[in-house]
This record gives structure tokens, sequence and C-alpha cells, in this order.
């Protein structure tokens, strides 16, 4: 090997080390796969921080101390539901793909855009509650439960119960979580 050629491996490995570095920093690696769908280490930490400071806020308007959830095992417990809810969100988007094609996105964003007119209030209430911004509110909150209200519409018409189905949907799924906190049962997210 000349001089040169080491020169530019050098240069390659340092440059793979420094981008998977920043990679893991900004968690931009797999937590789970949901039937060959990722979740990201990111998605999760968004979901998580959104859902933490809404339980604070629900502790402090009952009266109770928010500290309560700076515990290791309320942080774990918030980050298990975190990463069951968007394993069911992957799996109900899954679903309306194969049943709606992308006739469903444009009917979501429909059904949002009106219930953001119609409260007026939103975009305060979701930096108050979730601290996010009015964007971030619509892709984790109102996104999902507008294609999870699209589905069971669409199971309602044909005389489906939707909560068998995702029950059903989950034991059958493909999830394999990478986490070593967190394993999947075969039907929800627990710790280990």
């Amino acid at each position: 090997m000349t001089y040169k050629h080491a020169i530019i491996a050098f240069a390659l490995i340092m440059a793979s080390g420094i981008g998977f570095y920043k990679a893991v920093k900004l968690g931009a690696y797999p937590v789970a796969f949901v039937d060959f769908n990722l979740i990201t280490e990111k998605s999760v930490r968004k979901d998580f921080a959104a859902a933490y400071r809404y339980f604070q806020n629900a502790l402090l308007v009952s009266g109770s101390d928010p500290r309560a959830l700076e515990t290791l095992e309320a942080r774990r417990e918030i980050r298990r539901a975190t990463l069951d809810k968007l394993i069911a969100d992957r799996l109900i988007y899954g679903e309306l793909e194969a049943r709606l094609k992308d006739d469903f996105k444009a009917i979501a964003d429909k059904n949002i855009e009106q219930y953001i007119q119609n409260n007026q209030n939103i975009s305060e209430g979701a930096e108050k509650i979730y601290g996010l911004s009015l964007a971030d509110f619509k892709d984790q909150v109102l996104l999902p439960q507008a294609y999870k209200e699209i589905l069971e519409g669409r199971m309602f018409l044909n005389k489906e119960n939707f909560d068998e189905w995702l029950k059903n949907k989950k034991s059958g799924a493909g999830v394999i979580i990478l986490s070593p906190d967190l394993q999947w049962d075969g039907n929800s997210v627990k710790l280990r």
C-alpha cells in the first residue's frame, strides 16, 4: 500500500467514525423494526419528550408532584408506552396503505386542517401541554390520530372491530426491538 492509499484509507475511516458518532448523537439509528419498517431513536425521543411534558402538566393540574416522573421507573415506563404506541401507529399506517393506497393521506390532511381552523388556540395549547410547535404537534399527534380514525371508520363500515384487528395485527406482526431495556412479547412492548 502506498502512502497515498494509506492516507485515503485513514481519511475514510475517520469520516466513517465521525458520521457514526453524529448518527448516534442525533438518534438516527433504529430502535425497532415493524414488518421491515424502522422506528428510529430520534422519533422515540421526540414522542417521549411530548408524553413526558404532557404527564408533567397532568400531574400539576391534579395537584400531584410532577417530580414523580423523574424516577428511572417512570421514565422507563413512558419510554415503553411511547415505543408501543409508535409500533401501533406503524401497523395502522401499513394497513391504510394496503387498503386505500395513498388516498388516506389527503383525507387526513383535510381533516387536520379543518380541526386546526376550528380550534384557534391549538398552537398555544400544543406548546403549553406538549411542548411542541404546531408543525410537530401535527406530525406527532394529529396525523397518527387521524390515520387511526380513518381506519376505524373504514372498519366500522365493513363491520370489523378495530380493537380486535389491532390485537391480531400486533400478535402477527414481525416486530424486532433493538433497545436493550425493552422487548416485544408478541403483543406489546415490555420492560426487561
